[in-house]
């Protein structure tokens, strides 16, 4: 299928809003063997959106994303309309959904904001949104589909998942596909792994990309290429050779498994965090049930507390730094030690954008893993902005411990 999309709003284009609705539409399409053909971003301009929906005529599916709203600055509902030359009208059924979703809150409102977002265009599907005012518009039009959502992700994610994907799902292009996750190691030894393992078949089509430091390979082939039972061969040998580094089907990151892994085997664990600052604790503590396993966190920032709260010595830092080696190996000793905790992790870094030395530039981060028996503290280098030294420095934290857990088959 030729799918295209077209997000609509000025704040995509400022960089005030980050356009993640791109990327959870493309994941959901993948995971049905569908794939985006191109995308557009324009700003809330009934110019900008027509010359956008002139581009993307003729594909078997166009996506617009954004300008839903009531406000008058929301052009995407009568500029499609416009383009399709269909006539809006005020949709009591809509008005009255708007209403109740609202509750006491619609009292507030104009009337003729509860208009705006009640218009249908003349033969659009209503699609419901269950999180918000703006429902989306389903229209087709010749051998086209024309798919209108929200722009708000707690808005369009569910419609994408409940009710948009089940309707494409038994119209899917002639593929099948599945999708492994590859923790603990890096993405050029995981795709050479790959093709060592699957060789030369030219019907399978290989994808790689690093999703939080784990590694996706989506495998897919295409039904009438025949040989049905490629794929799911191809699959169980993966299977067989990544082993434990793949996270579990039903494990959506490293912080749950790395829960599954601690849980499985009575352990307890707590982290000592300076660069990450809580980010390792925030993550572990996302899933449901952590309390089972996850006691707490140590955030020493600043390095009298590393002193005072883990026991530091401080002689260690003025010698060798906070980002060293040495001083991760003391923040390891001290959360087992004071904090009574058999399992846990210790980080320090420097993410910047100031505080590199041509020693330690920005991006140089210490972690360390510590469990029954068996420790380890690695030195590593990211490159990026703050924010992504940090992400990183918390999920090779957490990959570290992993990889330990099942080298070592630790159990309390």
């Amino acid at each position: 299928m030729d799918i295209r999309i077209i997000c609509v709003g000025d704040e995509l284009l400022s960089g005030d809003t980050v356009n993640t609705n791109l990327a959870f539409l493309g994941d959901r399409l993948a995971q049905i063997g569908l794939a985006i053909s191109e995308e557009h971003c324009v700003p809330d301009s009934e110019e900008a959106i027509l010359r956008a929906l002139s581009l993307c005529r003729g594909a078997d599916l166009v996506f617009v994303m954004g300008g839903l709203g009531p406000t008058r600055d929301d052009l995407t509902r009568p500029t499609v309309a416009k383009f399709l030359g269909r006539n809006l009208s005020l949709d009591a059924d809509v008005r009255a959904g708007i209403q109740a979703y609202l509750g006491l809150r619609a009292r507030t409102l104009p009337s003729d904001a509860l208009d705006i977002q009640s218009q249908v265009p003349a033969g659009a599907t209503v699609i419901p949104n269950r999180n918000g005012t703006a429902p989306g518009l389903l229209l087709q039009e010749d051998s086209s589909r024309w798919i209108l959502l929200p722009g708000p992700p707690r808005e369009m994610g569910p419609m994408v998942d409940n009710e948009v994907v089940p309707m494409l799902r038994q119209q899917a292009a002639d593929w099948d596909a599945v999708t492994l996750h590859v923790c603990c190691r890096p993405e050029s030894r995981v795709e050479k792994t790959v093709h060592e393992v699957l060789g030369d078949k030219h019907g399978l089509h290989l994808a790689f990309c690093i999703k939080h430091d784990n590694i996706m390979v989506r495998v897919s082939k295409r039904r009438s290429d025949g040989n049905s039972g490629e794929l799911p061969a191809a699959v169980a040998a993966l299977r067989r050779t990544f082993g434990g580094l793949l996270l579990p089907d039903d494990c959506p990151s490293a912080a749950a498994y790395l829960g599954r892994l601690l849980r499985e085997r009575g352990l307890v664990m707590a982290t000592a965090e300076s660069c990450t600052g809580g980010g390792i604790a925030a993550a572990l503590t996302e899933i449901p049930g952590s309390s089972e396993w996850f006691a707490g966190a140590v955030v020493t920032y600043a390095n009298e507390w590393k002193t005072r709260l883990l026991g530091v010595p401080a002689e260690t830092i003025a010698k060798h730094g906070a980002v060293s080696e040495e001083t991760v190996q003391a923040m390891l000793n001290g959360l087992v030690a004071n904090y009574d905790v058999p399992v846990g992790i210790a980080v320090s870094g420097i993410a910047g954008p100031g505080g590199g030395t041509a020693e330690k530039p920005v991006g140089t981060v210490v972690v360390g893993a510590i469990g029954p028996g068996w420790r380890e503290v690695r030195s590593m280098h990211f490159n990026g902005l703050r924010d992504t030294v940090r992400m990183r420095s918390a999920n090779a934290g957490m990959n570290l411990l992993i990889e330990h857990l099942l080298e070592n088959n630790s159990a309390g």
